[in-house]
């Protein structure tokens, strides 16, 4: 770093009384075709600047596109549990929860098989072990779909966890208790 950026600026300081007092003259001749015009630098700036106002835009985009956009979540449930007169079906699309972020769909339905909108939904997971106890919350948002949620959720580790649902809200209120297998 010190001989490509740091010495050639300082021989330059350290060399420039000498290099003021060459004339024109004196100073090598270079081709034409090595010197751009003025109107050559310009166009180049607007070239240039373009390029990187159209990757900026695209990426911006992309950026946008991924976090508005929610991905479809279809597959047959993983796990089905009654809470009182509802079924409740958790949905990943690989089929199964795996190790890492997951992304499941929680859909409520009454016994005539409708989507029931159930209100406030919470949904974590624990893992007891020898001297310690893993946690694992979920942040739960609302789809466009009464009765239908979109959790997302952490889970550090593979194996047996056990898994807790509750909701509070119009339908009334319940919980269940039950044994999830992560991959």
């Amino acid at each position: 770093i010190l001989e490509l950026l740091i010495y050639p600026v300082i021989y330059v300081i350290w060399r420039k009384r000498e290099l003021k007092d060459q004339s024109e003259e004196e100073a090598p001749f270079l081709p034409p075709p090595l010197v751009p015009s003025e109107r050559m630098k310009r166009r180049l700036a607007k070239t240039v600047a373009l390029i990187v106002a159209i990757v900026a835009l695209f990426y911006t985009g992309n950026f946008a596109w991924q976090k508005l956009r929610a991905p479809k979540i279809s597959a047959a449930p993983f796990v089905s549990q009654t809470i009182d007169d509802l079924t409740v079906n958790f949905i990943h699309p690989q089929g199964q929860l795996r190790q890492g972020n997951n992304e499941i769909l929680i859909e409520f339905r009454n016994a005539q098989g409708q989507l029931v909108d159930v209100g406030n939904v919470k949904f974590e997971l624990n893992m007891n072990m020898p001297g310690m106890q893993m946690h694992s919350g979920g942040t739960i948002k609302r789809t466009k779909m009464p009765g239908q949620y979109r959790a997302k959720i952490k889970i550090d580790m593979a194996g047996d966890w056990n898994a807790k649902l509750s909701f509070e809200g119009r339908h009334g209120s319940g919980q269940q208790s039950f044994s999830v297998t992560v991959k």
